[in-house]
């Protein structure tokens, strides 16, 4: 069957849908008319593509409309060549497939003559009428020439909407909510929503955020889907070597004060060169056939040392090393069929942490290491003219270990608690692990077809994800030690009580299915419409088998674009769509019957030894979360402009609507016995909205420039930002009391439901940013032999809100007592206050390069992190207040409200980072 659409074929292939939570592409499209001088069609031209990089080649011939299409390309450069008898022979070379995009490639042939072959320069697709998601790309040409840190997680602030790096709020959403995909793979970890790996840097091909209207081959995201794709080998053998420092020394000093004492934030700086060692290798294995790429990052970062906080503060240091490593091998089977499989692993050893925030010697602290590993295998094939297929399977796992940083003296290294100075001796807060691993299996074909004169693109796929969270955390020998006092010079000490605790594993489980179809087709010459439908159930486990998670969703998916001038480079865009939030494991795990640290059996010392006194035990709770629950969602609306200039270089502006409903929230309310109720539930009255208006400009690397521009306005509103439990609903049929500031309600006692879900709670979060400016920028200049490269990168953005707060306690019904349970009273609506001022920086990086044998270059970069020394307050950390200073408490507060006092409550001050680079 022929083809009907250049439009339709232009989404065809996108690399198998990384299981239930979302789909990545590592496949594009590329495809055009062909027409005559006059612009008439012209069927029956013979068009082949050819990797500028790989050297495969395919072939076909245009439709009875002049059209012609390559679904399933790998990414990259490719040469397009058409030839009909009697005209000239036409190649458009440098034509860029990038991931899930559409290169349109018109192709002009002219009548035979004196000239038998046109050579023509192609083009970078920045508009794609066939893909209307708000999505942001950074490629490795882009980025090796800017200021950025070495790991995929920077990356992503790049993106409008965006509000922080790594676990980031993107448009309106929490950070638990973004997928992270690396070649189709989800490694979000499953536990907390979060990123779950890290990543050999020099590995990175593309990263790209989609943070709005995405398609019905994605699920369970509402934040930010983030796509990372990894490096494949060409037929040119190609390398890198880096040798990359830092030392605090170099860096700028502190320069500021705490706002209540004045005391100087100065920090004592570590004279230390902290190395990384990084090497990449690619080539063919096969010419024109295989391929391979390898990149290996060893890195060692030794910290300042630091004390404990005991009597004898006791000197310790932290030195971490990681030995990032990866490998992916790619093969053309056959000229339709090709292959992929990748491995990597990203460890980092030598954590030194001190988790009870009072160790006060070295024996207290916990050591701690970490890794993660990835897997994954995908095929893609053509078998027809109209029909294609993919499938892909593959792993992901994470493990912490956590044990002694140094062996106690006593109790084979059991922790001991001191009531006389509040600090724990002898043993560490954790010896266990952390295992969250997934398994995921994908497969989805793609059909071509005409219906009611119109071409279709159609797409049906088939997702499974399979994914456990577990963890065994338990006290050294499995004992705590509460002591009256603790000798940190003799280790001698006054006991009290002893628990014995239980320990195991507590593993909860979940699983993913779903099922989508999509539709891309063509009304007319210039409107696309893409729609689609995604199915999709989840399950979970707790740790002894209980149901805890039982969803089914149902989510609609259109968009369209319209072309205002026929030539596919000035856009009008819309979308729709239902996004469901996947139910992370952490609230399966919020229900596990064999909690960690919690059961024990308590002894007491008699003066002689320790005599049994009672029992807890807090597990095996009849309490389980109603299943009965749904999703989670948002409704995404988008309405915008994109525009293309020349072959590299477009701008765009988009608003942006979102809508939650249905948000899961845990209530609270007390028994007629004093006991507490608790209920899971869809809470009506949790609420959430973002708009935003997105300016965009991006022109590619070119010409020895490239430039990506954003600004954003926009407008986070709501009262539930927790990632799943929040105060609302919690004791609405309670009082609430303080005896500091009794002007709260009625001499300080005041309705719970006030406080919970008055109207105070309703306002803006901390991540509400009203308006943001971004910018990165590189030149490069050859003279001769030498060339310069000059980066930079800046972000202007507004600054945190804070509101006036103080915690209550929740009274027992018809009491005075506390019941255990506090509130936080909001004095204003949420977010009333914001920091002064506007937080910016600057980045900048020079790197020059000698080229001396071939394309082979050694050189140097030096590269300077906020080169203006900006040191703005970007946080404050004391937020209680009073509506009164009659009392030396609320007169305190009063005063220091509003004030930073820590380090980190201000940009960290300038820094540098040379390297000493070797290409070939």
């Amino acid at each position: 069957m022929k083809l009907r659409s250049s439009f339709v074929a232009a989404a065809l292939l996108v690399l198998a849908p990384a299981l239930a939570l979302a789909q990545t592409a590592q496949t594009g499209t590329l495809s055009g008319v062909a027409r005559d001088g006059s612009g008439g069609i012209l069927p029956g031209v013979e068009v082949t593509v050819v990797s500028q990089e790989r050297g495969t080649v395919r072939t076909t011939v245009t439709d009875a409309k002049g059209r012609y299409v390559f679904p399933g390309l790998s990414l990259g450069l490719y040469k397009v060549t058409a030839a009909m008898s009697g005209m000239e022979t036409l190649n458009v070379s440098d034509n860029l497939v990038e991931a899930e995009r559409t290169t349109s490639v018109p192709l002009a042939l002219r009548i035979a003559g004196v000239t038998e072959t046109v050579q023509v320069t192609g083009e970078t697709p920045i508009v794609d009428i066939t893909n209307t998601s708000v999505t942001t790309r950074v490629s490795k040409d882009e980025y090796d020439k800017i200021p950025i840190g070495r790991n995929y997680q920077t990356m992503l602030a790049r993106a409008p909407g965006v509000v922080g790096t790594g676990n980031v709020n993107s448009s309106g959403a929490l950070t638990s909510s973004n997928l992270f995909l690396m070649d189709g793979i989800d490694t979000t970890d499953p536990t907390t929503g979060t990123f779950g790996t890290n990543l050999n840097f020099e590995a990175i091909q593309e990263v790209s955020v989609s943070t709005s209207s995405v398609s019905a081959e994605y699920g369970r995201g509402v934040g930010a889907v983030v796509n990372v794709i990894t490096r494949s080998g060409t037929n040119r053998f190609e390398g890198s070597a880096k040798y990359i420092i830092v030392n605090d020394d170099w860096n700028a000093q502190n320069n500021t004060k705490s706002e209540t004492t004045g005391d100087s934030l100065a920090r004592v700086k570590f004279d230390k060169v902290n190395p990384v060692y990084s090497f990449t290798l690619g080539g063919p294995i096969l010419k024109d056939r295989a391929w391979f790429f390898g990149a290996y990052e060893q890195s060692k970062n030794t910290s300042p040392q630091r004390q404990t906080v005991g009597v004898i503060p006791e000197d310790f240091q932290q030195t971490t090393t990681s030995n990032f490593w990866n490998v992916r091998l790619t093969a053309q089977v056959a000229n339709n069929h090709s292959v992929w499989v990748k491995y990597f692993e990203s460890p980092t050893d030598g954590f030194v942490i001190d988790y009870w925030g009072a160790a006060a010697e070295r024996t207290a602290l916990t050591a701690q290491d970490q890794s993660a590993d990835n897997w994954a295998a995908q095929w893609t094939g053509i078998l027809s003219s109209n029909w294609t297929m993919e499938a892909m399977f593959g792993s992901y796992g994470s493990l912490i270990t956590v044990g002694t940083f140094e062996d106690g003296r006593h109790s084979n290294g059991a922790p001991h608690f001191s009531f006389a100075d509040s600090k724990y001796y002898n043993g560490a807060t954790f010896d266990g692990f952390v295992e969250r691993p997934r398994k995921q299996f994908n497969l989805a074909s793609t059909w071509f077809t005409s219906i009611g004169g119109h071409s279709h693109s159609l797409k049906a796929g088939l997702d499974f994800q399979d994914v456990e969270s577990g963890a065994e955390f338990k006290y050294p020998n499995q004992q705590l030690f509460l002591d009256a006092s603790f000798d940190q010079r003799t280790g001698l000490f006054v006991p009290q009580n002893r628990r014995d605790y239980e320990a195991g594993p507590s593993v909860s489980t979940g699983r993913t299915y779903a099922f989508y179809v999509r539709d891309k087709f063509e009304l007319g010459e210039r409107l696309f419409v893409e729609a689609g439908l995604r199915l999709e159930k989840q399950t979970g486990t707790s740790d002894v088998d209980a149901t805890t998670v039982d969803t089914t969703a149902l989510s609609p998916r259109l968009s369209a674009g319209y072309d205002l001038a026929g030539d596919g480079k000035t856009l009008i865009v819309a979308s729709y769509g239902r996004f469901y939030s996947g139910i992370i494991q952490g609230f399966s795990d919020a229900f596990a019957n064999i909690p960690q640290q919690a059961n024990y059996k308590n002894y007491a010392w008699d003066g002689q030894a320790f005599v049994f006194q009672n029992e807890v035990r807090v597990g095996a709770s009849s309490f389980k979360p109603n299943t009965n629950l749904d999703p989670s969602y948002v409704d995404d609306l988008t309405l915008g402009f994109q525009r293309q200039f020349g072959r590299n270089m477009g701008a765009g502006v988009r608003f942006v609507a979102r809508n939650w409903g249905n948000l899961i929230d845990d209530t609270r309310r007390f028994n007629a016995d004093g006991t507490i109720q608790r209920d899971v539930v869809n809470y009506g009255p949790a609420e959430r909205q973002y708009r935003g208006i997105q300016f965009t400009f991006d022109r590619r690397f070119s010409g020895g420039w490239s430039t990506q521009a954003s600004y954003t306005w926009s407008k986070t509103e709501g009262n539930h930002f927790a990632g799943t439990f929040s105060a609302l609903g919690d004791y609405l049929d309670a009082q609430c009391r303080t005896t500091v500031d009794t002007t709260i309600g009625a001499a300080g006692v005041i309705s719970c439901a006030e406080v919970q879900d008055g109207p105070t709670v309703n306002g803006r979060p901390a991540y509400d940013r009203p308006h943001n400016l971004k910018l990165s920028a590189a030149y490069q200049r050859r003279l001769g032999p030498v060339s310069l490269t000059l980066g930079a990168l800046s972000d202007a953005i507004s600054k945190a809100t804070y509101t006036k707060n103080r915690t209550l306690n929740v009274l027992r019904p018809g009491t005075l007592t506390n019941a255990g349970p506090t509130a936080v009273y909001l004095y204003e609506p949420l977010g009333s206050d914001r920091i002064d001022g506007i937080a910016w920086f600057l980045d900048t990086s020079l790197e020059v390069t000698w080229q001396f044998v071939s394309r082979a270059q050694a050189g140097l970069r030096a590269e300077l992190f906020n080169i203006t020394n900006e040191q703005e307050k970007i946080a404050v950390n004391n937020s209680v207040w009073c509506n009164t200073t009659a009392t030396a408490a609320c007169a305190t507060a009063v005063e220091r409200y509003g004030t930073a006092t820590a380090r980190g409550s201000f940009q960290a001050p300038r820094s540098v980072r040379f390297s000493a680079i070797v290409r070939f």
